[in-house]
């Protein structure tokens, strides 16, 4: 009888957390024959992304995806977590693959004989809340879900901001709840009474959620941490530098400028944050004719566009970079950087560079840490990179693709790195010796 399995590599558990690495075995009727495998799944806009690999089996008519590379199809190498991140959209084209909830994701794979026959077929799940986990949803002045291990007393607490795509990272929440923290997946946009964009959003906010965690008699108030992805390391570097109560900050592709607000990924004329009611001061962007006439033309002619161009253009005045860096020189925490060398959305190793900079001779400059993924792009690393699932390279919509950089393995590879790196760096600053 034909059969495909699928458990984590540990043990024969039916589920497995996606963090885990999971082994894909089939068991066939015959020997030395091409079979292809196919898995899907669908992400929380409801689009189908899919991979195909084509296999030969063994003279046992076994197949082992973690000992074998393909003969053909959407990856080349010996991974066995290669059928998952090298999934596409069903129509082919790059897509954002949203996954942001802790709720479980569902696959499903066949294997196909040469005829196209599908001699085997399984659903599988993976899971990011472990069940000793409580998920607790935040009402009345904060939006966001609160993640934390039941009966622990004296967890670290931890904030963790998404960037301007909107993101609630419920999901790396409860991921981190499982590893003894107490973690808030923080909306400041975009939701519920919250402003449509990010404009004069209030560091008071995310001070409130602090303020919360404080009232919560499992949490350790003495051990605070924040983690913020893109517009979210903005916020997280800039809350840092006004609120010295941190012990550890964590920015993803993070930004070391100050920019302007902004609606449906446009930018604005007002501030993106405010602090005691004052609205911050900002770099003004500026699109030339040519920056637009280069836009159309990727359009029409449907090439993939990158947007580092028209932001690096802005980053010629060192002045007007200096008067409104982020101060991060007032942080009194250690720091860590992810920032990969070929996001497209913004210079971030530039970025990482002048905060490396400013923090020479800290008083904390020998606990940060600079990380510098090679290859990798905007969404790679954690908390919006997440390991086991499809990687997110590049957006198409109307005819229009947005790159983001990376490549699908290279990406995948760092969204593992980066969680070990993450636990790593956290668990040196908030739990020492515990």
């Amino acid at each position: 009888m034909n059969q495909i399995e699928v458990h984590p590599t540990f043990c024969m558990a039916e589920t497995a957390n996606i963090v885990d690495s999971i082994s894909i075995k089939l068991k066939t009727q015959q020997a030395n024959e091409k079979v292809k495998l196919m898995v899907q799944t669908m992400d929380e806009d409801n689009r189908m992304f899919r991979s195909e690999a084509t296999f030969k089996t063994n003279s046992n008519g076994m197949l082992d995806v973690a000992t074998q590379a393909p003969l053909s199809g959407d990856y080349q190498t010996v991974d066995a977590s290669g059928l998952f991140w090298s999934m596409k959209a069903k129509d082919q084209k790059e897509h954002l693959f949203k996954k942001h909830s802790a709720s479980p994701i569902s696959f499903y794979i066949k294997a196909s004989d040469e005829r196209g026959k599908v001699i085997a077929e399984q659903t599988f799940t993976r899971t990011f809340k472990e069940e000793q986990v409580v998920e607790e949803c935040l009402e009345g002045k904060l939006v966001g879900s609160l993640y934390y291990p039941k009966e622990k007393k004296n967890l670290p607490g931890i904030v963790i901001l998404g960037g301007s795509d909107g993101s609630v990272h419920e999901g790396a929440a409860a991921l981190l709840a499982a590893q003894g923290y107490g973690v808030i997946a923080l909306a400041y946009f975009g939701q519920g009474n919250l402003p449509k964009g990010i404009e004069e959003i209030p560091l008071e906010y995310v001070n409130r959620a602090y303020r919360f965690l404080e009232n919560k008699p499992f949490i350790d108030a003495s051990t605070f941490g924040l983690i913020g992805h893109s517009r979210g390391s903005e916020l997280a570097l800039l809350y840092a530098s006004k609120y010295p109560k941190l012990k550890a900050v964590i920015a993803s592709a993070p930004s070391s400028i100050l920019f302007s607000g902004m609606v449906n990924f446009q930018l604005t004329s007002k501030s993106a944050w405010t602090h005691n009611n004052v609205p911050l001061g900002f770099l003004k962007t500026e699109r030339s004719l040519k920056d637009t006439v280069s836009f159309f033309r990727h359009w029409i002619t449907k090439k993939p566009y990158s947007m580092l161009s028209t932001m690096e253009k802005n980053l010629k005045d060192e002045e007007k970079m200096k008067a409104h860096s982020i101060p991060v020189t007032e942080i009194k925490a250690p720091i860590m950087v992810f920032a990969g060398t070929d996001d497209h959305v913004q210079p971030a190793v530039f970025f990482m560079e002048r905060i490396q900079k400013a923090l020479q001779g800290h008083e904390y400059a020998d606990n940060h840490i600079y990380i510098k993924h090679s290859g990798a792009g905007h969404f790679s690393a954690f908390p919006s990179g997440l390991p086991h699932l499809p990687q997110t390279i590049a957006s198409t919509n109307y005819n229009m693709t947005i790159m983001f950089g990376g490549t699908k393995k290279q990406n995948a590879k760092i969204a593992e790195q980066s969680w070990e790196e993450t636990l790593q760096f956290l668990k040196e600053q908030l739990k020492g010796d515990r």
